[in-house]
């Protein structure tokens, strides 16, 4: 049996995908995006989350440290990034919850026995599985196996992918899955690289398998004020759309969320910004001006 590194599974999901959903966060991503607002779903391994804000200063973290990575500063409890290993020897004995491991190794088995208890809500809810990130595909036989065991339980399943994956990869997870949530983020390839580190040749390849698949295809773009909401790369995004005969677009405004988790991981927060209301609707013209019609993701 498969193993992997999951961060996070969200029962009764309403957002990724039709009906009630369970969705499985694998950990690990090929791209560093700006905007992103999960921080800890990048790295494939298991990480240390602390979040200051709720320490009440009890020095329980410390007597427990094997590394000697607890420092104090104004009454509370953080680490020596240098010193800590991200054990999470810390963690059990916080009483405020103020750490945790953001990561834990799961087999299909273990993934597939919390989806189980949700198969009634799929079938009353034309629901089932979502398999997100970070980027799933990067879960390699995991996630192909959990996928294969979904499909035999007949569980309707959905892919939030990036689109950065080796093409043969893809093409396996084309045949296991009946949907593709597919993210869009710029058009140009070196503005593309730019902004997440790759270029996207590889992903356009694969959407265009996305799309030649029996998977249903929905297209979705995290929306980053004067980043990727000019005019000049929605026509491009138009263009390239229109040849498979997709004028609908789901778009994710940029937010805040996501600031205290880059704080528990000390790193530095993304110099991002929120539209203001009027800002949004203009850029939503300019989608339809071009053709597309946008939906609005919350």
């Amino acid at each position: 049996m498969q193993q992997g590194m999951i961060y996070n599974i969200q029962r009764m999901s309403t957002a990724d995908g039709p009906g009630l959903r369970t969705t499985v966060f694998l950990k690990g991503c090929p791209l560093r995006c700006l905007w992103c607002s999960n921080p800890e779903s990048q790295s494939p391994q298991a990480q240390l989350m602390v979040f200051e804000d709720l320490c009440v200063g009890c020095g329980q973290c410390a007597q427990s440290c094997p590394s000697g990575a607890v420092i104090e500063r104004d009454h509370k409890f953080n680490r020596d990034m240098k010193l800590c290993t991200n054990c999470g020897a810390c963690v059990p004995g916080c009483p405020a919850k103020a750490r945790s491991i953001s990561g834990e190794i799961m087999t299909t088995e273990q993934v597939m026995k919390i989806a189980r208890k949700d198969a009634l809500f799929y079938q009353n809810s034309d629901g089932g599985v979502t398999f997100g990130g970070g980027e799933p595909t990067l879960g390699g036989n995991f996630l192909l196996e959990m996928l294969s065991t979904c499909r035999n339980e007949a569980f309707h399943t959905c892919i939030d992918t990036c689109g950065f994956c080796p093409e043969e990869m893809f093409r396996q997870v084309t045949e296991l899955t009946d949907m593709f949530l597919f993210d869009l983020k710029h058009m140009d390839p070196g503005t593309h690289k730019s902004l997440t580190g790759q270029d996207n040749a590889l992903i356009h390849a694969n959407l265009c398998q996305a799309f030649r698949s029996k998977a249903d295809v929905r297209i979705r773009m995290p929306l980053m004020p004067e980043i990727n909401d000019s005019e000049k790369n929605l026509v491009a995004m138009a263009e390239l759309l229109g040849e498979f005969g997709v004028h609908d677009i789901d778009v994710l405004p940029s937010h805040a969320f996501g600031r205290n988790k880059y704080a528990a991981l000390q790193l530095p927060f993304p110099q991002t910004r929120a539209y203001a209301p009027e800002e949004l609707e203009a850029t939503l013209e300019r989608f339809r001006n071009v053709g597309i019609t946008p939906h609005i993701v919350k």
